[in-house]
């Protein structure tokens, strides 16, 4: 009796085995049929979209090349848009449409709208998960794409403000100390203005107008401080250059298309620009030597600082993938192609000294964005929010007595502001 008892057991156990067996069959075979026949599973597709010209297109090619090799996880689509127009209006139809791109590469200056919608990902987990270095980046970059205490995206490229003034001109003045302060800058300004030249080309342009808050202490601050003391006293400051000193001048004054052709066409001796007035101004101007210099301290030491990025959209299914991508992206010889071949400054820490060895007249300014750069920080309607910030300084300036400073600043700040 207890042998036939056995027999029975040992029979269900068995057939237990014979089932289990089974069923990891079928789930190999399963697995086989997802497989691409090597017994390895297929690559993640991540799609990276952009606007790009001819060298960038090159560039970002050479940015995804070879990352097979270092995750063979990953297969890369690149999606180049023209212009920045095309590429906002196919992304939200993309992801309405829930085919959006993993990775989108864009600037910091209007974010902050992507971040409070929903449509960028917060990556400071993902950024531990694949085991990213922050630290090659310089921490002022960063702030452009922090938004309460997360971070949104990596930056890439470099950006910053400087001043950029005519030697020619500052000789010729008798002026042998370039402005350090806004109070020099004003000085000077002065003493070079004369029937044909400007003193300065003062773009009114959100861009210009936030180099003038920085310098005093101010921030835009998402929204929080629009209307604040320091904001106050930065753009009072622009606004004088023109009502008060009258050694301003606008592009449209003299018929030029933006703030780099006023500078180049010597038609005003200073300029708040960035680096790119370096190319435009060789291939325009050859012959006009330029001093490029950090935006001079009106109450603090500060200069902007922003960056081209990148970003991992909500709609991603594969954001770790898109991770390591973005860490292969800010690989040191991917910096270096940046350079080399687009010709803008890299957010790598690294790289940056071989950048500035070649451009070495641009290193007071990116060393001083480096210890002092902040983000514009705009609020969160950034569009509109520029808009009426350039519509109510054009007021005060060409229709004197109509609104102050203090009341315009106000007025935003009740129609943009956060608490």
């Amino acid at each position: 009796m207890v042998l036939k008892k056995l027999s029975k057991k040992v029979v269900i156990l068995v057939l237990v085995l014979m089932l289990v067996l089974s069923f990891v069959s079928c789930e190999n075979a399963s697995n086989e049929e997802t497989n691409n026949g090597s017994g390895e599973s297929e690559p993640v597709e991540i799609k990276i979209a952009y606007w790009a010209n001819a060298a960038e297109q090159k560039h970002y090619e050479f940015v995804a090349e070879g990352i097979e090799n270092e995750y063979p996880n990953i297969k890369v689509v690149l999606q180049q848009y023209p212009t920045s127009e095309e590429f906002w209006t196919a992304i939200p139809t993309a992801i309405a449409a829930k085919n959006a791109p993993d990775v989108v590469i864009l600037s910091d200056e209007g974010n902050l709208e992507f971040i409070a919608n929903g449509s960028l990902a917060p990556i400071d987990s993902l950024i531990e998960e694949v085991g990213f270095d922050k630290s090659i980046i310089s921490d002022s970059l960063y702030k452009g794409w922090s938004y309460e205490d997360q971070l949104y995206g990596v930056p890439v490229r470099a950006g910053t403000s400087m001043l950029s003034i005519n030697k020619k001109m500052f000789e010729e003045a008798g002026i042998e100390k370039y402005p350090e302060t806004m109070d020099e800058l004003l000085a000077a300004a002065k003493k070079l203005t004369t029937d044909e030249v400007y003193g300065i080309c003062a773009s009114i342009h959100e861009f210009h107008i936030s180099q003038y808050v920085h310098a005093f202490g101010g921030d835009w601050n998402f929204g929080k401080t629009i209307n604040s003391p320091e904001n106050i006293q930065g753009v009072q400051f622009f606004v004088d250059l023109y009502t008060k000193h009258g050694v301003a001048v606008t592009p449209k004054q003299i018929g030029a298309s933006w703030d780099g052709e006023v500078f180049a066409k010597e038609k005003a001796a200073m300029s708040t620009g960035g680096p790119w007035y370096m190319g435009y101004c060789k291939e325009t101007n050859p012959d006009l030597e330029f001093i490029p210099l950090p935006i001079p301290k009106g109450t603090v030491e500060s200069q902007t600082a922003y960056s081209g990025g990148m970003a991992i959209l909500s709609a991603s299914e594969h954001k770790k993938e898109a991770m390591e991508f973005i860490k292969y992206a800010l690989r040191e010889e991917a910096s270096v192609s940046l350079y080399k071949n687009v010709g803008d400054a890299p957010s790598a820490s690294a790289v940056m000294p071989a950048y500035l060895e070649e451009n070495p007249e641009l290193k007071p300014v990116f060393e001083n964005m480096q210890k002092v750069g902040v983000p514009f920080a705009y609020p969160v309607d950034t569009k509109n929010f520029t808009a009426e910030l350039v519509k109510g300084i054009e007021e005060i300036i060409y229709k004197p007595g109509s609104l102050t400073v203090e009341e315009l600043l106000d007025n935003l700040q009740d129609q943009f502001g956060i608490e």
